[in-house]
């Protein structure tokens, strides 16, 4: 069975559903295709216009920390947060030296079969860890971890920059086609799952429609 996932970088929630979903890869007949996408402050700045510390991040602060006690997760703001932001009106900066680096970087590691577990490991480092994730010992052990080397990855990001942006677009035009703009996202034929809160939904869903145990 088929799953699309897509994912943010930027999203903690996506960082949250992770383990949940490496399992149902180890422990189940699907295939999840990892599609990653540049954060909706990229895609579409102007929804956090008017989003300030007290309207919008205050309160999704307080969420990320229930979700993360939940699932028993680790959980702290990103230093630096992945998207350059004014937290107190909402505006994305036009200069962004990490979220096209580290995105690139993943869709690299996809290419190498290892677009999730990339994911995990560095979504473990922006939201799971106090360190400075974006240090470049850091990101080495990011590499590492999954059998990649930093700089070679670099040298193949940089090299197929342009394929690699083609191959984002188009995991964000084909997200809006399956018919949500927000991750994570599963979708498995005309059916779509958004949130991490659906997981258990989504799982129900899989089991009703054939997926088995390896």
């Amino acid at each position: 069975m088929k799953v699309d996932f897509y994912f943010s970088y930027r999203s903690p929630y996506s960082y949250f559903i992770l383990p949940r979903l490496k399992k149902l890869i180890e422990e189940y007949d699907v295939d999840v295709n990892f599609r990653l996408v540049y954060p909706l402050a990229i895609r579409k700045p102007s929804f956090f216009k008017n989003k300030n510390m007290l309207t919008y991040f205050f309160w999704r602060l307080l969420d990320y920390r229930k979700v993360a006690n939940r699932h028993e997760m680790p959980f702290f703001r990103p230093k630096p947060d992945p998207i350059v932001q004014n937290i107190l009106t909402g505006k994305i900066s036009p200069e962004q030296p990490y979220i096209f680096y580290i995105c690139h970087l993943g869709q690299a590691a996809h290419y190498h079969g290892q677009g999730i577990n990339f994911a995990q490991a560095l979504s473990n480092k922006i939201f799971g860890s106090k360190e400075g994730w974006f240090e470049r010992k850091s990101l080495s052990k990011v590499c590492d971890s999954v059998g990649l080397n930093l700089d070679d990855l670099e040298k193949e990001a940089n090299e197929q920059e342009a394929k690699i942006i083609s191959d984002i677009k188009y995991n964000q035009e084909q997200q809006l086609a399956a018919g949500h703009h927000g991750v994570p996202l599963l979708v498995h034929g005309d059916q779509y799952f958004f949130g991490q809160d659906k997981f258990d939904e989504f799982l129900s869903f899989m089991h009703k429609n054939g997926m088995q145990r390896k």
